[in-house]
C-alpha cells in the first residue's frame, strides 16, 4: 500500500509541474492588468487639478462677463428711461458692447473686433 501512495504522489505532481508555467503565466497577466488599472485611475485622478484650475479661469472670465453684461443693462435702462444724458459716441460704444456681448454668447468670436457701419437712432 506505501509503494500506492508513492506513485499516486508522484502522478499528482507530474500533473500540478504541468500546470505550473500556465499558472505562472496568468498571475504575471493578472498583475499587469492590475498595476496599469492603478496607474490609469492615478492618472485620472491627477487630471482633476488641472480641471479644477480651467473651470476656476472660466469662473472669472464669466464673473467679469455678468458685471459688464450688468453695467451695460443699467446703462441701457438709464437710456430708456432718459435719466442718463450721453452723446451719440457714448451710444454707438453702448449699442457695440451690447452687440459684441450677445454675438459672444451665441459663439460667434470675431478677431479683427466689430465695425459698425451705421446706427439709426429710433425715438
Amino acid at each position: 500500500m506505501n509503494n500506492l501512495m508513492v506513485m499516486s504522489a508522484a502522478y499528482d505532481w507530474e500533473a500540478v509541474k504541468g500546470n505550473l508555467p500556465a499558472a505562472g503565466v496568468n498571475t504575471i497577466v493578472g498583475l499587469c492588468v492590475v498595476f496599469v488599472a492603478l496607474i490609469f485611475i492615478s492618472f485620472i485622478i491627477s487630471l482633476f487639478k488641472i480641471i479644477a484650475k480651467i473651470e476656476a479661469k472660466n469662473a472669472e472670465k464669466n464673473a467679469a462677463k455678468d458685471v459688464a453684461k450688468a453695467g451695460i443693462e443699467n446703462t441701457v435702462s438709464q437710456i430708456a428711461a432718459g435719466e442718463l444724458a450721453i452723446d451719440n459716441f457714448e451710444l454707438v460704444a453702448i449699442c457695440t458692447a451690447a452687440i459684441s456681448e450677445y454675438e459672444e454668447a451665441q459663439g460667434n468670436f470675431f478677431k479683427d473686433g466689430i465695425v459698425v457701419r451705421s446706427i439709426k437712432k429710433i425715438s
